[in-house]
């Protein structure tokens, strides 16, 4: 039994004295053997920009682009990755990309209403961001103001609810949907379930008089 756990022990060593040292990465392949190593093919903007109006002016490169935003791809991340993997392949630098990216967007973005295509420049909610801020602000200012209060009452318990609604997820649009789904009042129901009366057969008259 001992044997076995110094064997393991071993075999943890082994494997942890095999890791690669830091930087050794960088020791692996001659320098420049890697494309982005390498000095650029396109040094500077223009000619980056030409290079890439060049390719999408063909008309089948900018349809495929265009099925892509019309199947729900972000302008903006699409031209990121645009430019970061001719980056990668030793195109341009990453300068120059991140330079040329708003030139790209306003292109694509261009082509997308020739094309009569809805479009999203970003994939985030700017306007839900904002609000989410301003929501963020309210609720701090309401829970001071019902701390600040000498004593709880209505008022403070009124604030309270409303910091308790800004800090939920529920926009109004859902909490009309709630107030909408409300059960009937509760005399409505009574009025619905409760079996009419029954009309009394004037006096003297017999079975037959009754429905029996």
């Amino acid at each position: 039994m001992v044997q076995v756990s110094l064997s393991r022990i071993d075999r943890m060593a082994v494997l942890e004295y095999n890791k690669p040292v830091p930087g050794a990465s960088l020791t692996t392949h001659k320098l420049g053997a890697r494309q982005w190593e390498r000095p650029p093919e396109i040094d500077s903007v223009g000619d980056t920009l030409k290079y890439y109006m060049k390719r999408l002016s063909d008309e089948e490169i900018v349809d495929d682009f265009m099925v892509a935003v019309e199947s729900g791809v972000a302008i903006k991340p699409m031209v990121e990755a645009l430019y970061l993997s001719n980056v990668m392949k030793g195109i341009h630098n990453l300068d120059v990309g991140i330079l040329i990216a708003p030139a790209l967007t306003e292109y694509f973005v261009a082509v997308a209403k020739s094309y009569d295509i809805d479009y999203k420049i970003s994939n985030k909610d700017y306007k839900k961001e904002k609000r989410e801020k301003e929501d963020a602000k309210i609720v701090m200012l309401l829970q001071a103001a019902a701390r600040e209060a000498d004593t709880p009452d209505e008022g403070t318990s009124m604030l309270e609810q409303m910091a308790s609604y800004l800090e939920s997820d529920v926009s109004p649009e859902e909490v009309e949907e709630m107030a909408q789904e409300q059960p009937p009042e509760a005399e409505e129901i009574q009025q619905v379930t409760e079996p009419a009366e029954e009309a009394m057969p004037p006096e003297g008259a017999g079975l037959m008089a009754r429905g029996e």
